[in-house]
């Protein structure tokens, strides 16, 4: 117990120095956000949330509570304007950056890309090095490029109704479990 209660601090102490290095703001404590990572300032993390280490993230992007972004996982976007006939791409700019939102406990693995403007739902997996183009409903695991349903995270509508309710509630307290010993 009292382990836990001193890495707490830890983290705590941690996060205070990373978020005044990157001058992100909107980054609570109780998340670990890997400060070898290129997220935009803007960003809003909920609690207890995770981003690996070489994440590339834009402007715009939301991350719920006790969602998890493995290594390198690139959220992007805001590509430029090509249908201008009399101008080539370099010169013909962007279009409006679309706001991205992730929900609460999302898993998306390793490498994956998720493309600005998209939605993730409460409780969704991404697979490793995916492509999310098109907004992905809670509780399912999609994977692939372009990423395509596999299949339901939870066997029947009662669980993942009951998952959906629980993460309402007050975000949890402490450490998540370690499998190191």
């Amino acid at each position: 117990m009292r382990f836990t209660i001193l890495k707490l601090y830890a983290r705590f102490a941690r996060n205070i120095f990373q978020n005044s290095i990157t001058r992100r703001r909107r980054i609570p404590y109780s998340s670990d956000v890997k400060i070898r990572s290129n997220i935009s300032k803007d960003i809003i993390v909920g609690e207890f949330a995770y981003i690996g280490r070489g994440a590339e993230i834009t402007q715009g992007v939301e991350v719920g509570n006790y969602t998890m972004l493995a290594t390198s996982v690139s959220i992007v976007g805001g590509d430029h304007n090509f249908n201008k006939p009399e101008l080539p791409i370099v010169f013909s700019g962007r279009p409006m950056l679309e706001k991205t939102i992730i929900g609460m406990d999302v898993w998306v693995g390793h490498k994956a890309i998720v493309l600005s403007g998209v939605s993730i739902g409460d409780g969704a997996i991404i697979a490793a090095g995916s492509v999310v183009s098109k907004d992905v409903p809670p509780c399912t695991i999609y994977g692939g490029v372009p990423a395509r349903f596999i299949k339901n995270r939870f066997a029947d509508t009662k669980q993942k109704g009951a998952h959906l309710e629980f993460l309402l509630k007050k975000p949890m307290v402490g450490l998540p479990p370690s499998s190191r010993k």
